[in-house]
């Protein structure tokens, strides 16, 4: 029984974690309480009373990870799975919290640390005839090095869009059943749709799950010459809109001659060509890689899914059933670690002195230590 000033609080269980077997690796009390949010607040307002305070916002994750009980990568992945969008993100954000991460850089750093020390050996001991070990096979273990780090890399898109969704931007000419489309890939009838031309005259947004790659979807308006100050807003906005597009979903009439309904689309940003109103026919004129679609009926929608998913991975490579991604911080701290491997490599291959080359595999290290949290002079002496 808990109380206090002589008032009864609840009936509840306290559980003591000895340091440092607790999450935060610090002595801990934890109050098993019944339910209630009443009798929540009332504990929680007691133990204020009595001089504790508030935890910050990720304080406990925060003296688990200045304790050595996750690594900052464990972190990040808590943070992620905090707020994982889809079923994917939640896989990829709990591989990270189960240290996969933290794990595959382990290796690599291992290897990097290896060949550092027998470089550095050579410099340092030069009167003890140690010879520089930096022929062939040194150059291969660091184009290895280099090669996992840039599997890591490669993942980077995937794991932006697990963690932020794809800007999938619907575009065409009017009534050609963009908001069809997108009323069939929300499951929903978000969009008006209605068959008088410029219906859709703003952008419309909204989210959905494309298998379990979260889509920021929108509708824009239709693409056309017209006179009317609305509708020429709305296109403004729609063309303003594409540069900032992963995917685009070109959608026009199956049953009518493609050169006729050709719009001009930034080529830089992967697109998918996708005829609606399939069931009203499909002419010859379409190109091979069309996407027949009757966005009414829900026919071709499970090709289309399957479309927008390659074309979302296609930058992550072979790696499209990896897990394991990284996000923002990660890659821009990798991308550094495989430039210097890459002025090392170079001068491997040239005549620059072995100098040179340590100072590169030691900001690569550093580079490495930076994403999981760690530092490296020890484990090179």
């Amino acid at each position: 029984m808990l109380t206090y000033q002589n008032k009864t609080l609840d009936d509840v269980v306290l559980t003591f974690w000895n340091a440092p077997h607790s999450y935060t690796g610090e002595d801990t009390v934890e109050i098993s309480c019944h339910g209630n949010p009443h009798l929540v607040e009332n504990i929680v307002r007691a133990c204020l009373e009595l001089g504790a305070r508030a935890a910050r916002p990720g304080e406990f994750t925060q003296r688990a990870f200045l304790n050595d009980k996750l690594s900052l990568t464990q972190a990040e992945g808590l943070l992620d799975l905090l707020y994982a969008p889809t079923e994917r993100a939640l896989a990829s954000a709990r591989a990270m919290k189960e240290g996969k991460l933290g794990h595959a850089l382990e290796a690599v750093r291992a290897e990097l640390i290896d060949l550092l020390s027998h470089l550095e050996a050579s410099l340092d001991f030069a009167e003890e005839g140690i010879e520089p070990r930096v022929g062939p096979e040194f150059s291969a273990r660091v184009e290895n090095v280099r090669e996992k780090i840039n599997q890591l890399i490669r993942t980077a898109p995937l794991g932006r869009i697990l963690q932020e969704g794809a800007l999938a931007v619907i575009v065409g000419e009017p009534n050609v059943g963009k908001s069809s489309l997108l009323n069939a890939l929300l499951r929903e009838d978000r969009a008006i749709v209605a068959p008088t031309p410029g219906t859709t005259r703003d952008l419309i947004e909204a989210s959905c799950n494309v298998r379990g790659l979260p889509l920021r979807l929108i509708d824009t308006a239709g693409q056309r010459d017209s006179t009317d100050p609305v509708e020429i807003e709305g296109n403004r906005r729609a063309r303003a809109l594409l540069p900032n597009a992963q995917l685009l979903l070109h959608v026009v009439e199956a049953h009518q001659p493609y050169a006729a309904t050709k719009i001009e689309l930034p080529e830089n940003i992967p697109s998918l060509l996708i005829a609606n109103k399939s069931d009203l026919g499909r002419h010859a004129s379409l190109p091979e890689e069309t996407i027949f679609l009757c966005a009414l009926t829900g026919e071709g929608l499970g090709d289309l899914e399957a479309k927008i998913e390659s074309a979302l991975l296609a930058e992550v490579a072979d790696e499209t059933e990896t897990v394991l991604t990284i996000n923002a911080r990660q890659n821009a701290t990798l991308q550094r670690a495989a430039q210097s491997l890459d002025r090392a490599l170079e001068a491997l291959r040239g005549s620059t002195g072995l100098e040179l080359i340590s100072v590169e595999l030691r900001d690569a290290l550093h580079d490495l230590a930076e994403v999981i949290g760690e530092t490296d002079n020890e484990d090179i002496l």
